[in-house]
Parts: C-alpha cells; sequence; structure tokens
C-alpha cells in the first residue's frame, strides 16, 4: 500500500514512524509547503529502514500524492494551550480546502483520511470539496479518544486495555459522550462490574465519570505540558491504515459524513463503524441509552453549528 501524509509536522512525522514499525504499507510519501521539512523527515525515516522491513520514504510536494491508496492530512494550525478545537475552525477549513484542492488535481482514486482539528468539521469539508463518496472520506474522529478511554478505565482497573470494550461517541471535542451502557470488560457491563469491585480505595461508579473527565481533558493536559500531542494519534491512525491494508473489517470510531443517521444529515460525526480496504463499509446501529442518545444529537449539532459558520466560504 502507497499512503502519503500532507503536513509532516509531529503528527505527521508520528503516524509514518507508527506505520514503518509495523510494516503496514510499502511507500510513504510526506508532502508538506516546507519541502526541506518533508525531505529532512523522510532522511531521517529511511535511515531505520535496516532495523524494519524496508520501505520507499519520499518527502517533497504534492506530485508525491499521486497513486497513493490512502491521503492522510495532517496539516493546519496547531491547537494551542487553553484554545478548543472549534477555534481553529475558520483558518483550518481554508487550508483544508486549498489541500483537498491540489490533491484531487493529482489523485481522484483515493481514500482521504482527516486528521487535522477539528477534524469532525474539516471532515465535512474535505468530503464536500473532493467530490469523494462518503465512505471513501472521513477523519481519526474519536479513536484516540476511545484509546483514552480504554486506557483510563484499565489503569484505574488494573486490566490489559485491550480486554476494555468501551467507545466515545460524538465530536471530537468537549461535547463528546461515552457509552457506558455499551462498555464492558469481557462481556460483562461495566457498571455491573463496578458493582463487583472489591477494591477499597474505588469511588464504585463516581469513578466513571471521574475516568471520563479525565479522556476529555488528556488533550489539553498533554498541550500545557508538552506542547502538543503527536505519539497516541500517531498510533490511532496507524491502526486505521492498518485496518484498511488488511481488509480486516474491523470496527473503529471513525468519523463520517452520515447519509442518514437519526434525523442528522450530512453531518460527520463518530460512531462504531466497520472499517475495510476500500473505506467505511457499514455503520452500526446504536443501543445506547436514551441520555446518551440525547447528548449524541447535541454532539451532532454543535458540529452543524460549526460547519454553518464556513459553509460559504471554501
Amino acid at each position: 500500500m502507497n499512503i502519503s501524509i500532507v503536513g509532516a509536522g509531529m503528527v505527521g512525522s508520528s503516524i509514518a514512524y507508527a506505520s514503518m514499525i509495523k510494516g503496514i504499507v510499502n511507500e510513504i510519501n510526506l508532502v508538506d509547503i516546507n519541502k526541506e521539512l518533508a525531505e529532512g523527515q523522510a532522511m531521517d525515516l529511511k535511515h531505520g529502514n535496516p532495523y524494519t522491513r524496508p520501505i520507499v520514504i519520499n518527502g517533497g510536494g504534492y506530485d508525491l500524492v499521486t497513486g497513493s491508496d490512502i491521503v492522510i492530512v495532517t496539516a493546519g494550525k496547531p491547537q494551542k494551550p487553553g484554545e478548543t478545537r472549534l477555534q481553529l475552525l475558520e483558518s483550518n477549513a481554508s487550508i483544508m480546502a486549498n489541500i483537498v484542492s491540489e490533491v484531487m488535481k493529482r489523485n481522484k482514486d483515493t481514500i482521504l483520511l482527516i486528521v487535522s482539528n477539528p477534524v469532525d468539521v474539516l471532515t465535512w469539508v474535505a468530503w464536500k470539496k473532493s467530490g469523494l463518496p462518503r465512505d471513501r472520506v472521513f477523519g481519526s474522529g474519536t479513536t484516540l479518544d476511545t484509546a483514552r478511554l480504554r486506557q483510563n478505565i484499565a489503569q484505574h482497573c488494573k486490566l490489559d486495555p485491550r480486554s476494555v470494550h468501551a467507545y466515545v461517541l460524538g465530536e471530537h471535542g468537549d461535547s463528546e459522550i461515552a457509552s457506558w451502557s455499551t462498555a464492558n470488560i469481557g462481556g460483562t457491563p461495566i457498571k455491573s462490574y463496578c458493582k463487583e469491585c472489591k477494591k477499597e480505595d474505588c469511588p464504585g461508579q463516581i469513578a466513571l465519570k471521574e475516568i471520563f473527565e479525565s479522556t476529555k481533558k488528556a488533550a489539553y493536559q498533554i498541550i500545557q505540558k508538552k506542547g502538543s500531542t503527536c505519539f497516541g494519534i500517531g498510533l490511532a491512525v496507524s491502526r486505521i491504515l492498518e485496518v484498511i491494508a488488511g481488509n480486516q473489517h474491523s470496527v473503529l470510531t471513525v468519523s463520517t459524513v452520515h447519509n442518514k443517521f437519526d434525523k442528522m444529515i450530512n453531518i460527520p460525526f463518530s460512531v462504531p463503524s466497520v472499517v475495510g480496504s476500500r473505506g467505511i463499509e457499514r455503520i452500526l446501529p446504536l443501543n445506547i441509552s436514551e441520555e446518551e442518545h440525547d447528548k449524541l444529537v447535541n454532539s451532532a449539532e454543535i458540529i452543524e453549528k460549526a460547519i454553518n459558520k464556513i459553509k460559504n466560504s471554501i
């Protein structure tokens, strides 16, 4: 599989690094407006070829996207300490529109995977600007939030995070929700698991609220401490690429522009979706509580309002 990553900064290079180590792809193209940065990152990565399954790695301009099976977009204005993802909206919507236009000039038969923030709105921009089917344009969505939630639950309960099954739905942002009604550990509903917990220092189901608050605030805390997030999202996106490359039909909480989802039309947000070699194969029906459903609708409405702000400017 041949992939191109538009944006050779910390996020883009982390995706490339994780994908290289996992041996997912045959060719990685790093594309950046700063060609020297892209070339330097490519050189640095290539020097690791003797320690992995060797792959072709290039750095340069947009011509590299020609022939790529997937184009991942990470470029955009970064989130600053204290800044919400939606505050990046106007500048990054314009950047995304330009990037997609450049990509489509060179490759009309690709999958677009959007990682730049605010990812849900920018997924809509990419879908609208590209003219590609909605199953071939999607965002990383809440894949990282879901991983954070699973890790936080596992850390609290002293479990392997791979044994925790829980999803974050809706916006990749402040209105996201945890689907506690479907969360389980080894098939045991998480609320039942909490009731049976014998840990003396565990505050019971109050802990679930604390775990989710920690999940939502994670990006802000990381940005405050080190300036940006990159390793977690690098691994999350490499997992999406792994699923596409292997046609694994895996369930991931990616952000897609929904054709019709409970009266929410043409709004991108994250729900469990089956992903394969050609993109989104199926959106799974939700079996969430009424309260969670209302919160999901609210989250979708926040994304819709943000889209309306930039709809006529791209």
